[in-house]
Parts: structure tokens; C-alpha cells; sequence
């Protein structure tokens, strides 16, 4: 009997998902991580089931990180632990179901939906109930945390401005007296006054993925916490 490789395991969802698959690779020997898009956790279950005779459902881990949810199910394939990861925005709280396709899926799906009020799409008993009484307040739950990140508020508006437009504040008519009388422009040269410069000024911040850390909107350019 061939044994599985992590590197098959990682090649053969490589050519099933395709772009959807956003990141794999094995931290240690039988052990392999896959991050995933969220609309395409079904069918990366689905291909591992249908593939894999073997596969055994572990368990479901859900992590509330402020302003997403990141959801981990844990694998075994013979002796090979696997994990697929995805990550949704706390704006949409639904958690699809993959008890149709992993029975044992149905308790640990209800028992996160309870706890942080996550709502179930396509699972048999989505109703919560399991843990809680079913007329816990839906704003209560146990393990869910605030909608925001580490930016305190006053900090929020300067943080968007910044991002957004390079421009923390105008100067004020007295630093421009000041810089004049120094023989400088009256107002600094700053990067939202060059298309260019604005543009190099906002692809280092989604390099080093600023952006993400502190859940900015690009499109909206706010804050998605305000």
C-alpha cells in the first residue's frame, strides 16, 4: 500500500482549488496547513472526501479576532494532520454548514454558533440551543468579542486620514508664517499632492499589510470598526 505524501496531499488541492487555495505547506513532518478562500471550504472538503477513503474529521476550532473570524478544521488522513484554514469579516456572521458532507460536523457547528453567534446556512438544526438556552440574548454570546481592533478612538479619524491621504492634519497658518520666514514653501510637499507618490506611499502600507492589521477599507477608505 503507497504511503501519502504531504507533498501529495498539498499538490492535489493545489490543482482541485486553484487560486482559491491562498496558502499550503507542511510545518513538520504529517503535518500540513492550507488557508483557503471561505467560498470554497466545501468543495476543499469535498475533494479531500472524495480523494482521501480515509479522511476523518478531527474537529472544527473558530477564532474571534475582533474584527474577523477565522475558521480551522482539523483532518486526518493516515498518520497526515490537516488543517483548513479560512477567514471571513465579521459583517457577514454565517458560517456554512459541511455536516452534509462530514456528519460528524454537526455538534462542533452548533456548539460555534452558539458560543459566537455565528448563524448556521444549510445545516439540519441550525437553531441554537445546544449549549445555550434558545432564548439567549443573540448580542451575549459567550466567546464573542467587540467589533473593533487596538486603534483607541480618538486615534481612528488620524489613522484614516493618514491612510487614505498621507495627510494627517493641515499645517496651520502660523507653521506656515514660520516656514516662510525660513525660506521654505508654506506648506511641505506631501505625498496626496502627487498621484505617484500617493500611490507608492499607499503600496507600502499594503506591503507590509498595515492596512489589514489595523482593518482598514480601501474601498470605503475607513475604518471598518468607526
Amino acid at each position: 500500500m503507497s504511503v501519502i505524501s504531504e507533498n501529495d496531499v498539498i499538490n492535489y488541492l493545489g490543482g482541485e482549488l486553484g487560486g482559491d487555495l491562498l496558502e499550503a505547506y507542511s510545518q513538520r513532518e504529517r503535518r500540513i496547513f492550507v488557508r483557503v478562500k471561505p467560498t470554497v471550504v466545501r468543495k476543499a472538503v469535498q475533494a479531500l472526501k472524495s480523494r482521501y477513503k480515509t479522511l476523518r474529521f478531527m474537529t472544527l476550532s473558530a477564532v474571534d479576532k475582533g474584527l474577523d473570524m477565522e475558521y480551522l478544521y482539523h483532518f486526518h488522513i493516515d498518520g497526515i494532520v490537516i488543517t483548513v484554514r479560512s477567514v471571513k469579516p465579521k459583517e457577514d456572521d454565517t458560517l456554512e454548514s459541511i455536516a452534509d458532507i462530514v456528519p460528524a460536523a454537526n455538534l462542533i457547528e452548533r456548539e460555534i454558533s452558539d458560543l459566537f453567534g455565528v448563524k448556521l446556512v444549510n445545516h439540519p438544526q441550525p437553531e441554537h440551543g445546544l449549549i445555550l438556552t434558545k432564548d439567549w440574548p443573540e448580542d451575549k454570546r459567550p466567546l464573542r468579542k467587540p467589533f473593533e481592533m487596538f486603534i483607541p478612538p480618538k486615534a481612528r479619524p488620524v489613522v484614516e486620514a493618514l491612510i487614505s491621504s498621507s495627510c494627517v492634519a493641515p499645517i496651520s497658518a502660523f507653521i506656515q508664517k514660520k516656514r516662510e520666514e525660513a525660506g521654505l514653501p508654506r506648506s511641505a510637499p506631501l505625498a496626496f499632492t502627487d498621484e505617484r507618490a500617493l500611490n507608492e506611499f499607499q503600496s507600502i502600507i499594503r506591503d507590509v499589510n498595515l492596512s489589514e492589521k489595523v482593518g482598514f477599507d480601501w474601498e470605503k477608505k475607513r475604518l471598518r470598526y468607526k
